[in-house]
């Protein structure tokens, strides 16, 4: 299974935003097994660079970052993957590019807290919440790993 991991819940993983982290980490956790193999749009590090970098040391941030690339794979993009992205005219050019990334990483899933803002999506929104039940319906469970 495939999973692409929209900005926001890569930031509330690296970040250890609460009360986001408890279910981001699980998420992890999955691909940490091997059950998903979890990618990441390109754009989404230096967002969430920029986001953490706020409030957290850039080196401990910069470290983070490092340290997820052994679990998730970044998706680049072409520059016509960004004529494309702005021809579909989303009216947030930024989820439009991750929903073109989740495409190129032929993910089954887009696992991000804002599945309104993937509607249009070629590859369908869910929520960290709604996977993770997913999972436990297959007898997956990830709540008691821990990734520190």
């Amino acid at each position: 299974m495939n999973l692409l991991v929209d900005t926001c819940a890569y930031i509330d993983f690296l970040g250890r935003k609460a009360p986001f982290f408890e279910e981001a980490v699980q998420v992890v956790a999955a691909g940490y097994f091997g059950d998903a193999k979890l990618w990441i749009a390109g754009q989404s590090i230096n967002d969430a660079f920029f986001v953490l970098n706020r409030y957290m040391d850039s080196q401990k941030v910069q470290q983070a970052i490092a340290e997820s690339l052994a679990v998730f794979t970044p998706v680049a993009l072409s520059p016509q993957d960004y004529q494309r992205a702005v021809a579909l005219g989303w009216k947030d050019l930024e989820d439009c590019l991750v929903a073109l990334c989740a495409e190129k990483a032929k993910a089954n899933w887009l696992v991000t807290r804002d599945a309104r803002g993937f509607e249009r999506s070629p590859v369908p929104a869910i929520s960290p919440t709604d996977w993770l039940a997913l999972k436990r319906a297959e007898g997956l469970e990830y709540g008691q790993v821990e990734l520190e």
